[in-house]
């Protein structure tokens, strides 16, 4: 028999569908039935299902969570250790919470974000140009682009997390 979800089930559910550029489009619809049309659309690009192992120091850990599409929303299920249990959330539900934490600092951030990682994909050139030697052209060109990519991504990531945190913190890396 399924278990009662728990507290930060929805803090979970609502943070880890997202990723930084989809939290951005989804905010920016003001109209709830855009919203709704948005996340259908969204989980019909995942094949109708969109799966996440939870981590070490999530709620849980190594509990695989899972949506799949409910009627005006999803169905967020936490399956692991032989227990599971899930709950509906709506596409309205969900603006709300999110609206709860967005603060207009942490939108500007995140658009900010957004929008300067999707200027630098953008600017990604996949021709050859010319270069003496694959070192010379890693050296160049992939390593300083791939550094401020990450750079990009993590900065993105940030400004997510500060309007979805995550459940439990997460230790410090250094």
């Amino acid at each position: 028999m399924p278990e009662r979800p728990s507290d930060s089930d929805t803090a979970m559910a609502v943070r880890d569908f997202f990723a930084p550029a989809e939290l951005l489009e989804f905010v920016d619809l003001a109209d709830p039935q855009a919203q709704e049309q948005w996340g259908r659309d969204a989980l019909a690009a995942r094949g109708g299902r969109h799966s996440v192992r939870r981590l070490e120091f999530e709620p849980d850990p190594g509990s695989t969570a899972t949506w799949t599409p409910w009627p005006h929303g999803f169905r967020y299920e936490v399956t692991g250790s032989g227990k599971s249990r899930s709950h509906n959330l709506t596409w309205r539900e969900v603006a709300s919470y999110i609206h709860e934490r967005l603060t207009p600092q942490r939108y500007g951030r995140l658009n900010a974000a957004v929008e300067a990682l999707l200027a630098h994909e953008r600017a990604y050139l996949p021709s050859f140009i010319p270069y003496r030697s694959a070192q010379e052209w890693n050296t160049s060109f992939a390593a300083p682009w791939s550094r401020r990519q990450s750079e990009l991504e993590l900065s993105a990531a940030c400004a997510k997390d500060a309007i979805l945190p995550a459940a439990q913190d997460h230790p410090t890396l250094f």
